[in-house]
């Protein structure tokens, strides 16, 4: 399961966005089906990388010694 880790939205993402190809191709969904579908897969792949960018910065102002933090 370590392998996958970080990897399973990009999976998901690529699947629903190879789906809403399929769809549009078959004949079976609009381009503004398909777009929107699109959107939406990429929305959760930058959504997934922004969130794991600020955990990452917020460890590690955590880990940071107190002096350099400011005071509050």
């Amino acid at each position: 399961m370590k392998a996958l880790s970080g990897k399973k939205t990009y999976f998901t993402a690529g699947a629903a966005v190879l789906t809403a190809l399929g769809a549009y191709f078959a004949g079976e969904v609009d381009m503004q089906t398909t777009i929107s579908a699109l959107f939406a897969s990429l929305m959760a792949i930058f959504l997934r990388k922004g969130i794991t960018s600020e955990a990452k910065k917020a460890a590690s102002d955590e880990a940071a010694p107190a002096e350099d933090k400011p005071a509050e």
